[in-house]
């Protein structure tokens, strides 16, 4: 699927990692609306895929060799499933709402769209109980009398 013009820009706009989107300032109302769109047309299928996405994104970097090994061919696929959501999203089911940004050329109201999207994907696997305890594992390795001194 190649994409030209102002769907080049949304299709950057969405992609933009989830760290970079929290330093997104808070939405304009139609940014919201689309945010809002994206997460209500969105099943638990669509948004796990949205987190696999991110992590299998993420994990391509080099700054995650020796710790996570990204399939490539996996990796592909999730690329092109999430392609298939990114259409569907904007251009049938958020369609109004997704003109109105798009319209206006504001890159800034579709990173926090799709932002929205990728903090309710990650939320939801955070939920799960493997994901939360893998998340905090490393407090086993904090000094305790450190985090005392806190409270003194």
């Amino acid at each position: 699927m190649k994409f030209t013009g102002l769907a080049a820009l949304a299709a950057v706009a969405m992609s933009t990692p989830l760290a970079a989107q929290s330093m997104v300032a808070a939405p304009n109302e139609a940014s919201a609306k689309l945010g809002q769109c994206l997460v209500d047309r969105t099943t638990g299928s669509d948004r796990t895929l949205v987190a696999r996405w991110m992590a299998g994104s993420m994990a391509s970097s080099p700054m995650m060799e020796g710790l996570v090994e990204v399939d490539t061919s996996a990796k592909e696929q999730v690329d092109r499933e999430m392609a298939d959501l990114f259409a569907r999203l904007l251009t049938k089911d958020c369609k109004a709402q997704a003109k109105v940004v798009m319209q206006s050329r504001d890159r800034m109201g579709m990173q926090a769209a799709g932002g929205r999207l990728g903090e309710i994907a990650m939320a939801e696997l955070m939920m799960d109980p493997a994901a939360m305890q893998a998340l905090m594992a490393y407090i086993q390795y904090i000094d305790p009398a450190a985090m005392t001194a806190l409270a003194e």
